[in-house]
């Protein structure tokens, strides 16, 4: 089974190729336009918790109660079994921290879908929900990004609280030493009537806790087997999955 991840484009765009993968994510990811510009123009990342290989980060983010995170981690895995992973929205719950479900809203191309996610939070909050349009970009020869943004709107309301300001990154990076560093980046303001203590605390475990579970459960055989499929030019177009 293939599938396509990569827009094909001439041999002169191929750094900067928008794709449709769809994969399971948190409501809580998330870096909105605002978080998402060059850290020298926010704040400098503070470390909170460096165990276990993970070192997360955090820092404030301006006009806003609540603090980006970042996650790293190096993996013993390609980007094809990555993005295989991030593209099952059956293992959102084995991985991500909190997830309560997902699933496919539309797939408007080969090359974009929209995600509907819902997240538990700690009681007494109630639950949260957010659409994302997913799309992947390659940034060079070594780093592919996966990029949510936010569509609040796509569709009415339901009995959870919409999340109307999320949006996030995941860089997959081929390292030099043959290992995989996974850098996760995001911020949300979880809308409803949240205090920023509540969600700034989950700052650590989130991260924390989704990318421990994502290297475990990158190294099972059903993604290990995952390979590109390149173009002529030897750029990867889509995943081939035994």
């Amino acid at each position: 089974m293939s599938t396509t991840i990569f827009e094909p484009k001439s041999r002169f765009g191929r750094f900067s190729r928008p794709c449709g993968l769809l994969f399971a994510i948190l409501v809580s990811f998330g870096v909105p336009g605002k978080a998402a510009t060059s850290d020298t123009e926010e704040p400098p990342w503070q470390l909170r918790k460096d165990r276990d290989g993970i070192k997360v980060y955090s820092r404030p983010v301006r006009g806003s109660n609540y603090h980006a995170f970042k996650g790293i981690v190096e993996l013993q895995a390609s980007q094809a079994s990555s993005l295989a992973l991030l593209n099952d929205t059956d293992a959102c719950a084995s991985w991500l921290h909190r997830c309560k479900s997902s699933a496919v809203l539309n797939q408007t191309s080969q090359f974009e879908k929209y995600v509907y996610q819902v997240t538990r939070l700690p009681f007494p909050a109630v639950s949260r929900d957010a659409i994302f349009r997913a799309t992947v970009l390659q940034l060079n020869d070594k780093i592919i990004e996966v990029k949510l943004l936010s569509e609040p709107e796509y569709i009415g309301h339901t009995d959870y609280v919409r999340i109307i300001d999320a949006n996030g990154s995941y860089y997959l990076e081929n390292l030099d030493s043959g290992m995989l560093r996974f850098t996760w980046v995001q911020y949300v303001d979880p809308a409803g009537v949240l205090p920023a203590f509540m969600v700034n605390s989950l700052l650590t475990d989130i991260p924390f806790n989704s990318l421990k579970n994502f290297r475990s459960l990158v190294r099972k055989e059903k993604y290990r087997s995952v390979t590109f499929i390149y173009d002529e030019f030897g750029t990867p177009v889509g995943l081939n999955q035994p």
